[in-house]
């Protein structure tokens, strides 16, 4: 599934069209939903936001498609009492943004639920991943989300909406890049060192230390309760803050994990920019890389070892990273706008999204540092150009 080409198709299980009367009476909504959490947006069709609803997880493989299309019309009914909207007034179409909802033989099954249980919720339904949304949100021409949050995950999305991913699979096979690795990576470097099965390439004096205090242990053993009986991939995943400490004070190991942290996230980029169409590489900045999830927060620890990786592949010409500063439902509002054509849509990429990196091939100084740190990246290129 992550390597086929998915078409645009993909997103979008066609329901009998219903257009509303006029573009002034268009009422759109947008979710984006993850397993913990969810939030639908509500926009007029001119792209005003009208509400803003918060709701819990909408991940239909934990939950089951019932209770999933329950939690979003919910959500849409809370929506409508807050906007003094009856209850039998449709919206014109949902942009559902989901986390799980990569496949479309199971994403039609989810719009089928929620056409035949709630009828009154909405005339039409776009469907995809919460990838989508995030991308959807800070880009119209087409990039990157590269998720680093507790796991990592990675999705090209061109264009006309064909889509590849890479990575995403969960800390059993892998999640590079992302908070359990730092952390997992940090404790196996204290294990393998004191057993001298492998020796760290720096002292692993100020990790073990970390791991004594964050764990409430004395010993290797009594780490033993937290690797089976009471593991808990959330808390291994906290522990990566204290790495972040550890950089802050300069701590070589540390600084080791972060710059591999940096590389393997500088990798999915490498895999995907090779399936990117060209007007997607070419864009203004060139490609585009939506960055999501806490990790990016210690992004001046993972620079080197990212823009090494970039370089050293000799696979992109420019890109500029982007960090949200709006919800990923604005974006699954957007795809809702695409689907019933709504030209009147005003979409605000440029003021959802903020540039906090830029690379270019053959400007980088001498010494391999990137030209970096562009405020607004557009403007930058903008005032270059005139």
């Amino acid at each position: 599934m992550k390597d086929k080409e998915n078409k645009s198709s993909d997103f979008s299980c066609k329901m009998p069209e219903e257009s509303a009367s006029s573009r002034d009476e268009i009422i759109i909504g947008g979710i984006e939903g993850g397993g913990t959490h969810s939030s639908l947006i509500i926009m007029d069709g001119n792209g005003n936001q009208l509400t803003h609803i918060k709701g819990p997880g909408t991940n239909h493989w934990g939950l089951g498609m019932k209770e999933t299309a329950t939690r979003i019309n919910n959500m849409i009914l809370r929506a409508k009492e807050t906007l003094n909207i009856p209850e039998s007034r449709l919206l014109d179409c949902v942009g559902l943004c989901l986390s799980g909802c990569e496949e479309e033989e199971t994403n039609c099954k989810l719009i089928e639920t929620l056409t035949k249980e709630f009828p009154y919720a909405s005339k039409d339904y776009v469907i995809g991943s919460d990838t989508m949304g995030s991308l959807k949100t800070g880009s119209d021409c087409g990039g990157i989300v590269l998720i680093a949050g507790t796991g990592s995950n990675s999705l090209l999305i061109n264009s006309d909406n064909t889509t590849h991913g890479c990575g995403g699979w969960g800390h059993m096979i892998g999640d590079e890049g992302g908070a359990f690795w730092i952390a997992h990576k940090a404790c196996k470097y204290v294990f393998d060192d004191m057993d001298g099965l492998h020796k760290a390439p720096h002292s692993t004096a100020f990790i073990w230390t970390a791991m004594k205090t964050f764990f409430h242990v004395n010993s290797l053993n009594e780490m033993l309760p937290h690797l089976y009986s009471n593991f808990d991939k959330s808390k291994f995943a906290m522990f990566t803050k204290e790495i972040v400490a550890g950089c802050e004070k300069k701590d070589p190991l540390c600084e080791t994990l972060f710059t591999q942290t940096g590389q393997y996230l500088a990798r999915y980029v490498n895999t995907l920019v090779a399936k990117a169409h060209n007007d997607v590489k070419t864009a203004p900045g060139g490609l585009k890389v939506i960055c999501v999830g806490s990790v990016w927060k210690s992004w001046n620890f993972m620079e080197k070892g990212f823009t090494k990786e970039i370089q050293e592949g000799r696979l992109v010409d420019e890109l500029t990273l982007l960090r949200l500063k709006a919800p990923s439902a604005i974006g699954a509002c957007y795809v809702a706008g695409e689907k019933i054509s709504c030209e009147s849509l005003v979409k605000t990429h440029d003021k959802n999204s903020e540039a906090f990196f830029h690379f270019k091939r053959g400007t980088e100084p001498k010494n391999g540092t990137p030209v970096v740190a562009i405020d607004n990246i557009y403007e930058a290129i903008s005032v270059a150009a005139s």
